[in-house]
């Protein structure tokens, strides 16, 4: 209830009265995604004041290296409300379904987040975005863990980060209790509260992934077998 009214504030009157009372783009995007981090900050918050989850984050306190590219596992439906309300400034990838969303379209249209609505457009959308410096966070999955737990990695993350050049830099999600599965209903809490770990762990120099003659695509398919490795050993 509390995310879809906030969702419908920042649809029908925060964007509006940002578009209507500042006109430069550059800024209104930035006051927006502002607004997003401290409200997804407040609302997490909520759920551990609640009782719903116990949170612990680590390796988040400052604010990542202009141009960085975050990669993270997926096993919740709420992996993207908590590291935007932990990563100052940052740009999500978000599923053409949500730019339709009477709830969501309004705060992805208001920070200019991007949308995943064709694989080569937003491969060179991301790039661009991290060339100009801003901090994007990405799920190399595309989609929640299966409940199998087997981490399937695609190359879009991968791609990005060896054109560019740019820092990639591993985040892992792990809940301690199934919560908002792929298969969960979302009204369904888990008997047990889920204890949630979101950790930051060293960047990764995407460049070394290009060394010799290795092409951009067998660069980033070595890339993405790192990134599952890492992410298979840090959630074994």
């Amino acid at each position: 209830t509390v995310f879809g009214i906030y969702g419908a504030l920042m649809s029908a009157l925060i964007v509006p009265a940002y578009s209507l009372f500042c006109r430069d783009k550059a800024s209104r995007v930035h006051q927006t995604r502002r607004v997003m981090y401290h409200t997804m900050r407040a609302y997490v918050g909520s759920m551990r004041v609640l009782r719903l989850i116990d949170l612990e984050v680590s390796g988040l306190n400052g604010t990542p290296a202009p141009g960085s590219l975050l990669v993270a596992n997926h096993p919740s439906l709420i992996d993207a409300l908590i590291l935007l309300g932990y990563v100052k400034g940052a740009v999500v990838v978000a599923k053409r379904s949500l730019q339709v969303n009477p709830f969501t379209w309004g705060g992805i249209r208001g920070a200019d987040y991007v949308v995943n609505a064709d694989p080569q457009a937003l491969i060179d959308e991301c790039g661009a975005r991290v060339a100009a410096g801003e901090t994007l966070v990405l799920f190399p999955e595309c989609t929640r863990t299966a409940d199998d737990g087997v981490i399937r990695l695609r190359r879009g993350a991968a791609h990005i980060a060896v054109r560019s050049g740019c820092p990639v830099i591993p985040l892992t999600i792990e809940f301690s209790e199934p919560l908002l599965t792929k298969k969960s209903p979302w009204w369904l809490a888990p008997r047990v509260r889920p204890k949630v770990r979101v950790a930051a762990h060293a960047a990764i120099d995407s460049a070394q992934f290009l060394q010799g003659d290795r092409s951009v695509s067998l660069a980033a398919r070595a890339l993405t077998e790192h990134l599952r490795e890492f992410f298979v050993r840090e959630l074994a």
